[in-house]
C-alpha cells in the first residue's frame, strides 16, 4: 500500500470516527456533514469524495457494525461454550478498541430507525439479528441441560442486552471496569 492509499485510509477512518460520534450524540437527522467536515478539518468536497452522501456514510458504519456482529457458532463447541467464547471475543474487542464500544451504541440506536433512513441499512440489520439468531442455540443448550429453562427469546434478549448495556457504559467512560464474563454467562447457565 502506497503513502497515498495510507493517507486515504487514515482520512476515511477519521471521518468515520467523527461521524460515529455525531450519529450517537445527535442521531441521523441531527447530524450534519458540515459539522463532520468541520471537526475532521476536511473540505466537504473531500468528504464527499470518500462518501457520496450522509446516507452513504451512515450505511458504511452499519456495514462495519454488521461485520462485527457476526454470530457464527462453532460446530465442535457446546452451546454454552459458544456463548462464552463470544463474550470473551466481544469484551476483548471492547477493551482494546473504544471504536468497538461506540459501535455497539450506534448499532443499538440503528436497530430502531435504520430501516426508515435507508432500505439497505434496514436489510443489513435484519440479516444480522443476533438476538433471534441465538434462539436455536439456546434451545439446543436447554435440550442438553446446560442452559437454564425459560423462554429462549427472553434469555437471548437478556444476554445480548446486558452486553449492549456494558458496551454503552464503556463507550461513555472507557475507564469503567468491564464486568467478569462469567456474570454475563450466568444469565444463560443452568
Amino acid at each position: 500500500m502506497g503513502n497515498r492509499d495510507k493517507e486515504r485510509e487514515k482520512r476515511q477512518g477519521q471521518i468515520l470516527q467523527i461521524a460515529l460520534d455525531q450519529f450517537i450524540m445527535k442521531g441521523y437527522y441531527g447530524t450534519s456533514t458540515r459539522e463532520i467536515c468541520k471537526i475532521a478539518e476536511v473540505s466537504s468536497g473531500l468528504m464527499f469524495h470518500y462518501f457520496d452522501s450522509k446516507k452513504a456514510l451512515y450505511e458504511t458504519l452499519i456495514e462495519i457494525g454488521c461485520e462485527k456482529m457476526v454470530f457464527m457458532p462453532e460446530e465442535d463447541l457446546s452451546p454454552l461454550k459458544i456463548f462464552e467464547k463470544n463474550i470473551q471475543d466481544l469484551f476483548q474487542m471492547i477493551r482494546s478498541n473504544p471504536f468497538s464500544a461506540k459501535m455497539f451504541v450506534f448499532m443499538g440506536y440503528a436497530v430502531y430507525n435504520a430501516a426508515h433512513i435507508s432500505q439497505k441499512a434496514g436489510e443489513l440489520l435484519a440479516q444480522h439479528d443476533i438476538i433471534n439468531q441465538s434462539v436455536p442455540l439456546i434451545e439446543k443448550g436447554q435440550e442438553l441441560g446446560e442452559i437454564r429453562s425459560g423462554n429462549p427469546l427472553a434469555l437471548s434478549i437478556s444476554f445480548w442486552c446486558s452486553i449492549q448495556g456494558i458496551a454503552e457504559a464503556i463507550a461513555l467512560n472507557p475507564d469503567n471496569p468491564i464486568p467478569d464474563e462469567k456474570w454475563i454467562l450466568d444469565i444463560l447457565k443452568k
